[in-house]
């Protein structure tokens, strides 16, 4: 079966195989040399008939340098009435500190997408993902959101790695940080988009336009502050999976997955494993100062998607 240029290909009779994870809060620190490994971890089991999973986040804190108060993580899956395929992924932390420069009295990331039936290529939506009381050095920082980003899901099927509306509003984004006066270098180069690429497999951007009222220097969804390190707010990553998957052979790609019912079972050729990995981490503080050196990550959502075809 031939695929029309830029778009996912299709196949019938898709089923859909549920998976998620999640985790609340975790951190790798080496000054002090001390690692929490992913809180409140959760995963929703790889089944066509989906599921649920809770796991709650207790109070932690390394020293002065970073604790929070709770939280959570959830995974659910289920098919409704229409027979679309819904799953959730949820991760909560409450009263975030972090070298008593960077307090949030809630963080929320949560992703849900829906794979309509016969479709590879989910709606996304970001509805419930926000930022409670973000403060820094006890000043508030209002955020700008960009929860439409990736907008509403293209039609027949094509996948947002190769859809314009897609492509553009990125580009804008990682325009606004680049034409910002005394840019670093680091920042320069991170933010470096070429238009010109034709065979993505993965974009990255923010579901934060712009902050203000920060101190320190802010680029987009971005804050460097002396003496404390980077904070990135709310940033996104959909990734193109393919696998090549031997006849027979049980699909063990991670995340949802599509697979094609019926057909030649008896046929010897290999199939493809097409997945869209969509993570979202709430909070990354990349710390470089205040006696402090490591990353902390403060809620993180991957619900994938993918699906089979014959090859």
């Amino acid at each position: 079966m031939s695929a029309v240029a830029n778009q996912t290909p299709r196949v019938d009779a898709i089923v859909h195989t549920f998976s998620a994870d999640a985790f609340a809060f975790s951190a790798d620190l080496q000054a002090p040399q001390k690692a929490i490994e992913k809180q409140a971890a959760v995963k929703l089991p790889s089944t066509s008939t989906g599921g649920y999973d809770y796991r709650p986040a207790e109070p932690k804190h390394i020293g002065g340098i970073v604790s929070y108060g709770g939280g959570y993580a959830q995974v659910e899956g289920y098919t409704n009435a229409e027979g679309s395929a819904i799953t959730l992924a949820t991760a909560v932390v409450e009263d975030l500190n972090i070298l008593d420069v960077l307090t949030i009295d809630r963080v929320v990331a949560q992703i849900t997408t829906e794979h309509a039936p016969n479709n590879l290529v989910p709606s996304v939506s970001f509805l419930g993902t926000r930022f409670e009381n973000l403060r820094i050095a006890g000043q508030q920082i209002e955020i700008e959101p960009h929860h439409d980003i990736l907008g509403a899901k293209p039609d027949n099927d094509e996948s947002y790695l190769d859809n314009g509306g897609v492509l553009s509003r990125i580009a804008q984004q990682y325009s606004k940080i680049r034409s910002i006066v005394g840019l670093p270098k680091w920042a320069s180069d991170q933010f470096n988009w070429d238009p010109a690429a034709t065979d993505r497999q993965q974009i990255k951007c923010s579901l934060v336009k712009s902050v203000s009222g920060a101190p320190g220097k802010s680029f987009g969804h971005v804050i460097e502050l002396p003496f404390f390190g980077r904070i990135y707010l709310m940033e996104l990553t959909v990734k193109r999976v393919v696998k090549t998957v031997p006849a027979r052979a049980e699909l063990m790609t991670p995340g949802p997955r599509l697979e094609a019912s019926g057909g030649d079972s008896s046929s010897s050729s290999n199939s493809s494993s097409t997945g869209y990995q969509v993570t979202l981490t709430g909070v990354t503080a990349q710390l470089s100062g205040g006696g402090a050196s490591g990353t902390t990550t403060a809620g993180q959502v991957d619900p994938n998607g993918g699906g089979s075809t014959g090859g």
